[in-house]
């Protein structure tokens, strides 16, 4: 599932290094993730949690952002990291119960998700922050 995303990938930077380092680090875990294969469900498990953990702390910096400078498109912003913490959490149960998982599907909804969502809607509030002359 390798993403080809180093910060080299302008696609996926928005010249604010806070959460450009971020989001490496997210697509580094998923990174990690594709590279493990379907055996290896306690290492699935420890990605997945770290994974759910970072998430949080990514998503809360960002909500906090958000709300400080008066993102307009706040709240459908936060229901998208919603959307992603219940199916990491969904999917780490599942693994966890020893129920099958379709790994090309796990990889293609994170990939997918995760490029959609930083080239599309954060994309959008580090422009309206730039508009604004927010300096993070």
């Amino acid at each position: 599932m390798v993403m080809a995303t180093t910060h080299t990938n302008t696609s996926f930077r928005f010249d604010i290094a806070v959460i450009d380092d971020q989001h490496q680090h997210l697509i580094d875990l998923l990174d990690r993730l594709g590279g493990l294969v379907d055996g290896q469900v306690p290492e699935i498990l420890e990605v997945l949690d770290a994974l759910r953990r970072y998430t949080v702390e990514h998503f809360s910096f960002e909500e906090q952002l958000m709300r400080d400078h008066g993102f307009p498109e706040y709240e459908s912003h936060r229901h998208e990291h919603e959307v992603f913490e219940a199916y990491v959490k969904h999917l780490y149960r599942r693994i966890e119960l020893g129920k099958a998982v379709l790994r090309q599907d796990v990889q293609s909804f994170l990939k997918v998700w995760l490029t959609r969502h930083i080239q599309g809607s954060d994309r959008k509030y580090a422009e309206y922050f730039r508009q604004r002359g927010v300096v993070l």
